[in-house]
């Protein structure tokens, strides 16, 4: 069997881009099936019309022509084609008698390719690959199944179309599905008033585009899918309006009824970009980076979603937020939406939590109320798995009788930043490198509003902080984790910036396992 161009790899991936005829076989099966399609169902219309665009042209090379095959015997004249040339046709040139001791006697035909004399053998009486029972056999086109295509390069079709399809304005897609504009039906002012007052009765919702739809008064006579897709359509383009469901579902809900920590970023996370040179950073500050799963640091997404264990830094706890690492991020499907609402399950007590999952600021927000009923310290490890149904996580922590443990507490004293370390009760798991605190939050937050008053420096507030946090040890080391966290509660700063600035200024020298110490007088000297 000769294998067509149509099954293999290079035809659907480097070669396949969506023509204007494809664009025009989808626009006529949505106007066939009047109903929107998923991206899965365009692909299979795809893929069956280029399939049909094939046979069809193999059928054209084939009229009047034979199918060359070892087997059979030719004349001068006659008009064969060559599957294993991409279907090249030839006249036949020549016939001369052969022989060899493995096939015997037989003929030999001679044709002219790409203007190039060929040889081949004809009357074989052995079995050879290219002799098959029939013509179908012989190209392939049996193999030519949409179905077993769409296995082997649906997605790669998928890709492709979506991108196609997205820059015509003819074609609009929500969630998983695609439509035609022509066919979505008309949703008026009156919908959209009645759908905000559904939700608001439902507490701002989410509920599914369903469950509004039965308060509406639309053309019952049209499709329920068309319906859905068309109020879809409206209260998206409603700025009143939320789509919150984790990614493949549709619910809804008052963007007006959100938490303000959903609309508005805490202050705590605010974080505006700190530029500085990466090729300061070694290997192992690199890899110190890739462990502190920082979310602004620039490090390349996890494509697994797997349970995940994250450390818990002071603006999140301050705001009861968890941070959408490289690693936490795969948890939560990547959505159109700008926010979801998910619930998190306490794998302990199993209480729900609602969340709120805000993908351009990197955040989840919902924990304040359980980070204080279980007295989640700075530095405590936090527990993430995948739940039972989308848009549920498992969320937990290492329970253990509270101990009381050295924990390194910030204080103000006339108007700076102060460490010392004191014994506190601790009920989890914790990074003994990171876990820092303070008795006095609202002396702690005056700091913090005067160093982005100020705007200050990552190096200057480092260089009031490193001896704070180096005192209690006898040889006045910090660990970059130490000073990672606790500068962390006065200004949002991931590693990369802070470790460029550690190597980059001669008052801070490296001793080993990322401990450093600093000297003041190279700092008091600095330009």
């Amino acid at each position: 069997m000769i294998q067509s161009q149509i099954q293999t790899s290079d035809y659907w991936g480097r070669d396949f881009a969506l023509n204007d005829a494809d664009v025009e076989q989808i626009y006529n099966h949505f106007l066939e099936v009047e109903q929107p399609q998923t991206a899965a169902e365009i692909a299979r219309v795809i893929i069956a019309s280029r399939v049909t665009e094939t046979q069809a042209a193999i059928e054209r090379q084939l009229a009047g022509r034979a199918i060359y095959q070892p087997r059979e015997n030719f004349e001068v004249g006659d008009d064969l084609v060559f599957p294993y040339f991409k279907f090249a046709h030839s006249k036949v040139t020549a016939v001369r008698q052969g022989y060899n001791p493995q096939d015997g006697k037989f003929n030999v035909i001679s044709v002219k390719i790409n203007n190039k004399t060929r040889e081949f053998a004809a009357g074989l009486a052995t079995e050879h690959p290219l002799n098959h029972n029939s013509t179908n056999e012989a190209l392939g086109l049996e193999q030519m199944d949409v179905e077993s295509l769409y296995a082997q390069f649906g997605g790669i079709v998928e890709e492709k179309l979506a991108a196609a399809l997205a820059e015509r304005e003819e074609f609009v897609q929500l969630s998983q599905e695609w439509f035609v504009k022509p066919l979505i039906a008309e949703v008026n002012v009156g919908h959209l008033h009645l759908a905000e007052a559904v939700l608001e009765m439902s507490g701002g919702g989410p509920l599914k585009t369903a469950e509004i739809l039965q308060h509406l008064d639309m053309d019952p006579s049209l499709d329920p899918s068309v319906l859905n897709f068309s109020l879809d359509y409206g209260l998206l383009n409603d700025g009143r309006f939320d789509e919150v469901a984790p990614a493949g579902e549709v619910a809804w809900f008052l963007q007006r009824l959100e938490p303000k920590a959903v609309l508005n970023v805490p202050d705590r996370l605010n974080f505006s970009s700190i530029p500085y040179d990466r090729a300061l950073l070694s290997p192992q500050l690199l890899q110190l980076e890739r462990e502190l799963d920082d979310e602004w640091s620039d490090l390349p997404p996890v494509k697994t979603a797997e349970p995940v264990q994250f450390t818990l830094l002071y603006p999140h706890r301050a705001a009861g937020a968890i941070p959408l690492t490289a690693r936490i991020l795969p948890l939560f499907p990547r959505s159109a939406s700008p926010r979801q609402r998910i619930v998190l399950i306490d794998e302990f007590t199993n209480d729900e939590i609602v969340a709120w999952v805000v993908q351009e600021h990197r955040y989840i927000y919902g924990l304040e109320e359980w980070y204080q009923t279980n007295k989640i310290p700075i530095g405590g490890y936090i527990n993430l798995s995948p739940g039972p149904r989308p848009g549920t996580l498992h969320l937990g922590y290492e329970r253990r009788r509270a101990q009381r443990e050295w924990v390194r507490l910030a204080t103000s004293e006339d108007g700076r930043i102060h460490f010392e370390l004191k014994r506190r009760a601790v009920p989890c798991g914790f990074d003994d490198l990171m876990i820092v605190g303070t008795d006095v939050p609202v002396a702690i937050d005056a700091l913090w509003k005067q160093v982005e008053n100020r705007q200050r420096s990552i190096a200057s507030l480092a260089a009031e902080i490193f001896p704070e946090l180096a005192e209690p040890n006898p040889q006045k080391t910090v660990h970059a984790k130490t000073l990672y966290s606790a500068i962390n509660m006065f200004k949002r700063v991931p590693p990369g910036p802070l470790f460029a600035e550690l190597v980059r200024h001669p008052a801070f020298q490296p001793v080993g396992d990322h401990y450093w110490t600093f000297d003041k007088n190279l700092w008091k000297n600095r330009k």
